[in-house]
């Protein structure tokens, strides 16, 4: 699970780096939080959850509900996204059982952007602020 996070996290920098150098190859100055938001949209390569955490938690949310399980609002669209993303293979693909669908969906489909707040984004992207504008710049 760490090395999904390591990897999430280091896509949604290079994410950030892209735009600051686009921006600064077209003389163009965000506000970090701009830039930030930005990035938060694209949408990233993977779902970033392994088999095991996402199937425990869907299971989770089917029998309790999301609200009572689910405190965070990214993490609650995170979560609701995948669902949906399941069940419409599961329904579409041959009828799928939920694990054949769950790992396609894992291996296959990716989510519509990153699902994480922008303090969390500001904390992933502060190590890497300096760095970036010292090579662009260097």
């Amino acid at each position: 699970m760490k090395n999904l996070t390591k990897n999430r996290n280091a896509e949604y920098a290079r994410r950030c780096i892209e735009i600051f150098e686009r921006d600064y190859r077209n003389g163009c100055v965000r506000p970090l939080d701009e830039v930030l938001t930005m990035a938060l949209a694209m949408q990233p390569h993977s779902h970033y959850l392994s088999y095991d955490t996402a199937s425990r938690k869907l299971h989770a949310i089917e029998r309790h509900g999301i609200d009572s399980l689910v405190a965070g609002e990214n993490t609650r669209a995170l979560y609701t996204e995948l669902g949906a993303q399941v069940a419409d293979v599961m329904s579409k693909r041959r009828k799928l059982s939920f694990d054949q669908a769950l790992s396609f969906v894992l291996n296959f489909c990716r989510p519509s952007r990153f699902h994480m707040s922008l303090d969390t984004a500001r904390r992933i992207i502060t190590p890497y602020i300096s760095y970036s504008i010292c090579r662009i710049r260097g």
